[in-house]
């Protein structure tokens, strides 16, 4: 399923509020002088110049930086963390990046990208056992429970440190065999912010996990200020930005600011991330705005935002076209369009709404039967 580790946040946008409601967070900030993810201002430099090189698609050049930052650094978690994903992605792309490294001389030759990845760092955790070669092999792990004893050796040799522990919270949280798994994983996160007040990805986590426990009002004081502190940071990469752009608007249509909402995804236009669930997002700030036409053309737009098609985009069309323009015919081929679509798929999302087209379908039926015989 390829590594666990990468420890990437589900977006809010694909939850299930229910009610609650929480206090807002307290005020915090980044700091570039934490342990583990320390840099001097030369560094710093460095660092930003790789993210830039990535943002741009300059791959390798921003690979050498990196390896640079971490031959001077090696208990650099950030730049790790950074290095890593990128050879990751690399590997993925077929380029052999960790090819005759260690004793093993990892390629993709004999090995998946995921396995290459994860047999490089278990390696370098094996020839140094040190705090960052723990966390990072735990990052590139594919299993869930090599991966927290791999963070558990991190924690004791440094009980303080707080990428152990937000690792530890982010692989909990994935071990569905748990049946207190998020108790745990929220005891982890809290000493992951214990031990640093500021770390970007332990903060976005937690916004998360207010917004699934149900506290919207937390949640969206939380992505707020994770947004403020995030904006032009070279260690947070402009997808997530965008994704808690469009979770914070989720967030506001929750709670009825569908104005408010609409422009902070009308500011996204153009980005690329996840662009069909933001124009989705538009679509229901439009509709609930009293703008049914713009609505239909953002339900349109999204119906081609990605090649791969998919049901919601069909079924809000549907719905625009049937309750609010008066159009019912037209109603009629999306939800056969919809049904059609959901006849091969195993996803339970498409399955339900497939039903529900063919529902509509089978009372439309009803109502021309009904319409004849009078």
């Amino acid at each position: 399923m390829g590594a666990i580790g990468v420890w990437l946040l589900p977006s809010l946008l694909a939850c299930v509020f229910v009610g609650g409601c929480g206090s807002p967070g307290t005020r915090w900030s980044p700091s570039w002088r934490v342990a583990y993810g320390r840099f001097e201002d030369g560094e710093r430099t460095t660092f930003a110049e790789a993210r830039r090189l990535m943002d741009s698609g300059e791959r390798m050049g921003a690979l050498g930086l990196l390896r640079e930052l971490c031959a001077g650094g090696p208990d650099n978690l950030e730049a790790g963390a950074w290095l890593q994903d990128l050879e990751a992605e690399l590997l993925r792309d077929g380029v052999d990046v960790l090819a005759g490294t260690g004793k093993g001389g990892h390629s993709l030759k004999v090995h998946t990208a995921a396995d290459v990845l994860r047999l490089a760092y278990a390696e370098r955790a094996d020839v140094e056992p040190t705090v960052a070669s723990f966390v990072l092999a735990a990052r590139a792990e594919t299993d869930v429970i090599a991966a927290l004893n791999l963070l558990g050796k991190a924690i004791e040799l440094d009980p303080t440190c707080a990428w152990a522990h937000y690792g530890r919270s982010h692989v909990l949280l994935q071990d569905r065999t748990r049946s207190d798994r998020w108790g745990l994983a929220r005891e982890a996160l809290d000493k992951a912010l214990q031990f640093d007040f500021g770390h970007l990805r332990a903060r976005r986590l937690e916004a998360w996990m207010a917004a699934e426990e149900g506290s919207r009002a937390t949640a969206e004081a939380q992505i707020a200020r994770w947004i403020d502190a995030a904006e032009g940071d070279p260690r947070v990469a402009q997808g997530e930005l965008s994704d808690a752009r469009q979770d914070l608007a989720l967030l506001l249509l929750l709670k009825g600011e569908d104005s408010r909402a609409r422009r902070m995804l009308e500011d996204l236009e153009g980005d690329p991330t996840h662009r069909q669930r933001r124009l989705m997002l538009l679509t229901v700030a439009l509709q609930e705005g009293g703008n049914e036409l713009a609505a239909l053309d953002a339900a349109m737009s999204a119906q081609g935002a990605e090649r791969a098609a998919t049901a919601l985009p069909l079924v809000q069309e549907a719905l625009l076209l049937e309750l609010f323009l008066g159009r019912p015919e037209e109603a009629q081929e999306r939800w056969k369009d919809v049904a059609e679509l959901s006849e091969d798929t195993t996803n339970m999302a498409e399955l339900i709404q497939g039903l529900r087209a063919r529902v509509r379908l089978e009372w439309a039926d009803r109502a021309r039967e009904s319409r004849a015989g009078d």
